[in-house]
């Protein structure tokens, strides 16, 4: 069985030091403007080989739990008069949490009719979840100033168990490959931008939680006279 990996990166841009609002003549001069892209993936494959010449039963019983969940929020508040400076208060918080776990029981035997019994049950449970917020807070004052909060809290689990049995004596190789990546990837970026026209204002998040996985199941029975 391969070993599971995780990944999760965080990256933060922030670029605000040319505005001046100075130059604006009134409230309306001022554009704000927040994107929030989020995505979940969740892809799990299961393959299944018996490979012998005699005589098999081969019972495969999948189960599949998989759950996302996605929250996104955007709050935007101005409340300017024109005046020469403004105090901008930009918050963002991005949490995604990745948990997966996966069961593989195989028992060979030798079944009621003489025949080889493959029986093999594979359990996954995924929960992906995202939140995702960003708070603009716009007000007058006398001079600009910027306040810029951004969190980014990732968590990911997995856990992986794997049961192989062999009963009545059989001469069996099974190889059980589970690979699995779970992790998340957070972004954000928060920016201004002076015109002729007006003064913007840019926050975009960027989310994407996501699982990766391979289940192979290979029964070798070779030559295996039940």
């Amino acid at each position: 069985m391969e070993p599971d990996e995780d990944e999760n990166d965080t990256m933060v841009d922030q670029d605000l030091d040319d505005i001046d609002f100075s130059e604006d003549d009134d409230a309306d001069d001022l554009e704000i403007d927040v994107s929030q892209d989020s995505e979940l993936d969740d892809d799990v494959d299961t393959d299944v080989t018996i490979i012998g010449s005699q005589p098999v039963t081969v019972e495969v019983d999948t189960e599949f739990d998989q759950d996302g969940e996605l929250d996104q929020d955007a709050d935007v508040d101005s409340d300017t008069d024109g005046s020469s400076g403004r105090a901008v208060d930009i918050n963002t918080d991005q949490r995604p949490e990745v948990d997966e776990r996966i069961e593989v029981d195989v028992e060979v035997s030798e079944g009621d009719d003489g025949k080889i019994l493959v029986e093999i049950d594979i359990d996954v449970e995924d929960d992906i979840e995202i939140e995702s917020d960003a708070d603009v807070d716009v007000d007058d004052d006398d001079e600009d100033s910027f306040e810029v909060g951004v969190n980014q809290d990732t968590e990911s689990d997995d856990n992986i168990d794997v049961d192989v049995e062999v009963r009545d004596d059989l001469d069996a190789d099974v190889d059980v490959d589970v690979a699995s990546l779970v992790g998340a990837i957070v972004g954000a970026i928060v920016d201004g931008e002076d015109d002729d026209d007006a003064t913007s204002l840019g926050v975009a998040l960027d989310e994407l939680a996501g699982i990766d996985g391979d289940i192979d199941v290979v029964v070798d029975l070779g030559d295996i006279d039940a």
